[in-house]
C-alpha cells in the first residue's frame, strides 16, 4: 500500500488504513517495517468496522467525498498491479 499511496498521492485518493486487533506498538511498527506515510487508525472495540459491515481481514473500501461507499476489496491484494491499477483510475474518473 506505500506504493500504492505514493502512486496516487496527488490525487483525489486518499488512503486510510483502519488497524482493528492492532495496538499502537504494533501499528508503530508496521509503519516502520514498511516505510508508510499514510494514517493509520486503530479502531479499538471494531466501531468503524461495525459500522461499515466489514466481512473479512483485510478489507479495502473506497469511500467517495460524500461518504458513500464506492468500492469494495476482499483480502490482500498486489496493489501495484495493472487490474487494481485501473481499478483505482476508474474509481478515480467516475467521480467527476
Amino acid at each position: 500500500m506505500a506504493k500504492l499511496d505514493e502512486q496516487f498521492r496527488r490525487t483525489d485518493l486518499i488512503i486510510l488504513k483502519v488497524a482493528i486487533k492492532d495496538k499502537g506498538e504494533d501499528v508503530k511498527k508496521y509503519r516502520s517495517d514498511f516505510n508508510i506515510s499514510f494514517p493509520i487508525m486503530i479502531d479499538e472495540g471494531a466501531q468503524v468496522a461495525n459500522a461499515y459491515g466489514v466481512q473479512s481481514h483485510p478489507e479495502t473500501f473506497f469511500i467517495n467525498r460524500d461518504g458513500k461507499i464506492v468500492g469494495r476489496v476482499f483480502e490482500d491484494k498486489d496493489w501495484t498491479s495493472k487490474s487494481m491499477k485501473n481499478l483505482l483510475q476508474h474509481l478515480l474518473k467516475e467521480k467527476r
